[in-house]
């Protein structure tokens, strides 16, 4: 069995605007001067607390992290503007290095991290893991116009939902995919000692070098 991690410092709340200009509530983890720093980004059911179980090994492993509370939708590109605010406060942030940042999503988190990884999030993010992406049609487009090339993208799924990691491939540069052992959807798949380990290994390898 892995230990655990010693438990996080007391998660600060914060407030944020969406890159629309909307007002986002969040929980932000330190992590020392100068640390890297991770968004979480949540299933559409659930909310930062999804994060409660990881935010400790993230911080053992030296990031900073910010989980915030998307607005509620059905499709990526109506939640993107959080997940760019929400990088764009980290790197305003004191305490943060702003040129060390990553993202982690799960399910409609997770298809989002892909599109901010294949937009605009990609020039200020420099890796993410996606844990059980859903089809998109948002990703869909892109690819469609050619338009589409995320990089460094850890796309992680159990068996029954690799065809949908597998198809967010096509046009993505230094990215790969990760099956699961063991049937799971998004945060759940963290029980896994493989697949939070490989999630751990890809943001020290990518964001914090």
């Amino acid at each position: 069995m892995t230990p655990a991690a010693p438990p996080a410092p007391r998660a600060r709340p914060v407030r944020f605007r969406a890159a629309d200009g909307r007002p986002v509530t969040g929980e932000f983890t330190a992590a020392g001067r100068g640390a890297p720093a991770v968004v979480l980004l949540h299933e559409i059911r659930g909310g930062p607390d999804q994060w409660d179980g990881l935010v400790p090994d993230l911080h053992h492993a030296g990031f900073a992290t910010l989980a915030y509370r998307s607005h509620a939708s059905i499709v990526e590109h109506e939640r993107l503007p959080d997940a760019i605010g929400a990088l764009r406060r980290l790197r305003a942030r004191p305490g943060v290095d702003r040129r060390r940042l990553g993202l982690v999503g799960a399910s409609i988190g997770a298809s989002t991290t892909v599109l901010a990884m294949a937009t605009g999030g990609g020039h200020l993010a420099r890796a993410g893991v996606a844990l059980s992406p859903p089809d998109s049609s948002d990703v869909w487009d892109l690819q469609g116009r050619g338009r589409y090339r995320p990089h460094d993208l850890l796309l992680v799924s159990d068996q029954r939902e690799a065809s949908s990691a597998e198809g967010m491939l096509d046009g993505a540069v230094r990215s790969r995919t990760l099956q699961s052992q063991r049937p799971g959807h998004g945060v759940t798949l963290l029980a896994e000692p493989g697949v939070r380990g490989a999630l751990l290994r890809w943001l020290r390898g990518r964001v914090a070098r």
